[in-house]
Order: C-alpha cells, then sequence, then structure tokens
C-alpha cells in the first residue's frame, strides 16, 4: 500500500476494516508520517503508532483485531466459506478522508468446480438425508491434476476456506472432515483409518485428479493422521504437516462403561497404538492459575509430560521411515498448544535413523505459535476456547508479527514443496 502526493512530513492515519464470516468486525490502524518524497510506503515506512510497529507492507491486513471494544485477544477470525472478503482501505490527515479504497479477496479462481462428498446422516424425519464432509474443488484448465487433501486440527470440521486459496496454485484440492460433523465422530474418539481410506478412493476415482499425484496439507491433531495415512498408502506422494506430532496420542479421557484410556486412531477394528496424557496430574497443577489467576490454559506442558512417559512414546511413534515421500515440518517455537518444534525434531531424528530414502524438512520459527493459517488472515488472537474441550480457554502461544511472518514463509514454502514433490510445473 502506498500514498503519494503527500505534504512532507504530514502525519496520515490509515486504517483497514473488514467482517469475518461470524459477523465480528475486524479493525486495524497506523499512524505514518509522510517521507520526503511526499509519499506513505508501509513496505518502508515504520508507524509512529497503531495496531503494529515494525514495518511491514501487510501490516494493517494481519493486525485486524476486533472492532467491538475491548479486544482480549479471544477471537479467532471466522472464516469457513469460500466467499469473498472485503477490505476496506482508508487514509485519513487531520480528520479528513483524503484516500479510500476497496480490496476484494477471492478465495476460488475464476473457471474453478467444486464437488462434494457427501455420507448418509439419516434421521426419523428424513431418513434420505446426506451430510457433506468433503469438498473437491478442481482448478481451471487440463487435467488430470495433481491433488491435496487438507485435514484441520483440533477445532473439528473442515479447512474449506484453506483448501479453495491451495487450489489457486494449480492443484485439486480436498477439504476432508473427520470429526465434529454428524454423522462423524463427536470428538477425536476411535476415527478409523478406514473413513481416510475410503475417502481416498472416492478421490482418486474422480477423472479430473491424477491418482498417481496425491499430497496432504495437515495441521496439528490433523498431522498425526496425515503421517499415519502417508505410512501406510503408497500412493501419497508427499506430507505437508504444520505443528506436527511424531506420537499417535490418546483422545484424552476414559471410556464411562471400560474405564478404558479412548484412542483417537483405530485401524481394521483395533486401536491403534498411543501415548496416554496424564490428565489428572496436569489438571490438578492448571488448576491455580487457570481458576485463581485467570490464566488460559497451555496444554504444551501436559504433552511435554506425557513424552517423558518413554516406552509408551516408542510404541506409538509414527514411522516416518515408512512414508513413500518428502515431507514437509513447520512449527513454532513458541507453541502453547503441544511441544511442535520437539516432535518436528524427533520425526526429522526418526527418518533418519530409520534409513528413509525421502527427504524430510524442518522449518522452525522460534517465536511463532501453533495458530498459523494462511497470508494475511488477522494474527492477533491469542487464545480461543474449544467446545470439544468444555469450553476451556487456551493459549495458542507466539507473537501477532511473528506468527504473520511464519504463516506467509511457511506457505509460500509449502506451496513450492508441493510443487516439486507432485509434479505440478506451470
Amino acid at each position: 500500500m502506498r500514498l503519494e502526493g503527500l505534504v512532507t512530513g504530514a502525519n496520515i492515519e490509515v486504517s483497514a476494516s473488514t467482517r469475518d464470516d461470524a459477523g465480528n468486525d475486524w479493525r486495524s490502524v497506523a499512524t505514518i508520517r509522510a517521507g520526503t518524497d511526499g509519499a506513505v510506503d508501509l513496505a518502508r515506512d515504520r508507524p509512529l503508532r497503531g495496531s503494529y510497529a515494525e514495518v511491514s507492507a501487510m501490516g494493517l491486513f494481519w493486525s485486524m483485531a476486533v472492532a467491538a471494544e475491548p479486544f482480549d485477544g479471544r477471537t479467532v477470525f471466522a472464516k469457513d466459506s469460500t466467499a469473498p472478503s472485503i477490505v476496506q482501505l482508508e487514509a485519513h490527515t487531520g480528520g479528513r478522508l483524503i484516500a479510500s479504497t476497496t480490496v476484494v479477496r477471492k478465495f476460488c479462481a475464476d473457471g474453478t468446480m467444486a464437488r462434494d462428498l457427501s455420507v448418509p446422516n439419516p434421521s426419523d424425519a428424513d431418513p434420505g438425508a446426506q451430510t457433506t464432509v468433503g469438498r473437491l474443488f478442481i482448478p481451471a484448465g487440463a487435467g488430470p491434476h495433481p491433488v491435496v487433501m487438507v485435514l484441520s486440527g483440533s477445532g473439528g470440521g473442515f479447512d474449506i476456506d484453506k483448501a479453495a486459496v491451495l487450489s489457486r496454485h494449480g492443484f485439486a484440492t480436498f477439504a476432508l472432515s473427520y470429526f465434529g460433523v454428524p454423522p462423524l465422530p463427536s470428538w477425536l474418539h476411535r476415527v478409523p483409518l478406514e473413513y481416510f481410506e475410503s475417502a481416498l478412493a472416492w478421490l482418486r476415482a474422480q477423472p479430473e485428479v491424477d491418482a498417481s499425484r496425491v499430497g496432504i496439507f495437515a495441521i496439528s491433531r490433523g498431522s498425526e493422521a496425515a503421517l499415519l495415512l502417508a505410512s501406510r498408502f503408497d500412493f501419497i506422494r508427499s506430507v505437508v504437516a504444520w505443528a506436527p506430532s511424531s506420537t499417535a496420542w490418546a483422545a484424552g479421557g476414559e471410556d464411562k462403561e471400560t474405564r478404558e484410556t479412548i484412542p483417537c486412531w483405530t485401524w481394521r477394528g483395533e486401536a491403534l497404538p498411543f501415548a496416554p496424557l496424564p490428565l489428572k496430574r496436569f489438571m490438578w497443577t492448571s488448576a491455580f492459575p487457570v481458576a485463581a489467576l485467570k490464566r488460559p490454559v497451555m496444554f504444551v506442558s501436559l504433552f511435554r509430560a506425557a513424552l517423558k512417559n518413554r516406552s509408551a512414546v516408542e510404541r506409538a511413534a509414527i514411522p516416518i521411515e515408512k512414508v513413500s515421500g518428502p515431507v514437509l515440518l513447520v512449527s513454532g517455537g513458541d507453541d502453547h498448544l503441544w511441544p511442535a518444534t520437539e516432535m518436528a525434531e524427533a520425526l526429522v531424528a526418526r527418518a533418519k535413523r530409520g534409513g528413509s530414502a525421502h527427504f524430510v524438512e524442518h522449518l522452525n520459527f522460534p517465536r511463532a505459535g501453533h495458530m498459523l493459517r494462511y497470508p494475511w488472515l488477522p494474527t492477533t488472537s491469542r487464545f480461543s476456547r474449544n467446545k470439544h474441550l468444555r469450553g476451556a480457554r487456551f493459549s495458542f502461544g507466539g507473537e501477532a508479527s511473528a506468527d504473520a511472518e511464519a504463516q506467509s514463509a511457511a506457505w509460500r514454502r509449502s506451496i513450492e514443496f508441493l510443487r516439486e514433490s507432485l509434479g505440478l510445473t506451470r
């Protein structure tokens, strides 16, 4: 963003505003002094004050916060559709509007087709009802196209918006839900890998898809599924895992009837080996800072404690050496959800020990947290609540500016990596 024809030394207030899919209004503002060339250039000039402090060409975008006062960092920018986002940009000086424009962010490229995967979800009122559990985006142009399956994390549902943005780069993309959408499991309890197997079979049968060039882009808990699938099915050519896990974890909690720890994943009707989570001790040690000091939960300490159970962790280790293609891992060094950096390093080390024939790359961003999405969504959310975690307020970690930088760099490398590994040349 650049404004010209200004008075040298004048203070110019620039602002951005938009509305998310939940109806929340977001806004950012920065006051910048016009240079000797009579211009304000966000890629060059540091704000005097405002929503962000450093030189950042896209600072007005990533520093937006909920406009309702006071913003306490708890609201995540909601984007769960492919509807364009409208951003209003304005510039004022001395209380007078001197420039304005509207930016329309289109999540799907022109000519993109969408096709849904639905499963039966009968009810007494509608025995033939079906529910959409996946959406395939097919880019314009001659196919068949390499395809990337996109898996969300512990929030459930599916990342339709991320899959749509990814499809702009020439891939067919497939956003798949694996829990949190009826009739799928309501939480990460006993999710059968056969479900993914069936979805992948449907995906590979689509005429616009090249069944020999399949990749997965996953985040957080979805990375467990992605790496477990890639270690079993050799047609999966590459995996991009943000905030990854090196271990298959327990779901958390016990079966009310058997009192057994509930697994996240099953295969052929049996629980996959998993590492248990020391929830009782964690809840006890977290009680005071959460209840008395009103601090958000930092689940990273729970998983760090669980990693000390070395025998269980080794039994539940994800066999990355069996993946039939390269893997890109992305982690934030200040992740408060789980120790993604340590687990990414463990995956790299295991691949080397196991003699993996494929490259495993780890991109680490020391000041970034867990909540990384894609450029240039607002990164000002510091914590949130999860309906699957009894409404607990939990911390993402990281800093807004560091998360914005990580999102941008990791996204660029992920696109490049998928192009290389899936043979997309255009």
